[in-house]
C-alpha cells in the first residue's frame, strides 16, 4: 500500500508557507525526500506527511529567528 501524498498546493494551504517557498526550499537542497512524478510531459512534486512536518518546522524555527539552512537542518534532525 502507498502512502498518501499531497501536492504543493495542498501542502501550502495545511501549512501557511507558500508554494514559491516550498519550491525555494526544494530547489536549495533542503527537502531531499520530495519526489518527483511525471503528468505527461511535465514534472510534479509530491509531499509525505513527513515533508509536510519538515516544512512546519523550518517555518516555526525561521519565525523564531533562524537563518534558513539552519532551521532546515535541525527540522530534519528532529
Amino acid at each position: 500500500m502507498q502512502n498518501k501524498t499531497f501536492s504543493i498546493m495542498q501542502v501550502s494551504e495545511m501549512t501557511g508557507v507558500s508554494q514559491n517557498r516550498i519550491r525555494e526550499w526544494h530547489e536549495k537542497g533542503l527537502l531531499p525526500q520530495v519526489e518527483w512524478i511525471a503528468v505527461g510531459s511535465r514534472q510534479h512534486r509530491r509531499f509525505t506527511e513527513d515533508d509536510i512536518r519538515i516544512i512546519r518546522k523550518i517555518d516555526e524555527l525561521q519565525r523564531k529567528g533562524f537563518m534558513l539552512r539552519a532551521a532546515a537542518e535541525k527540522a530534519t534532525e528532529e
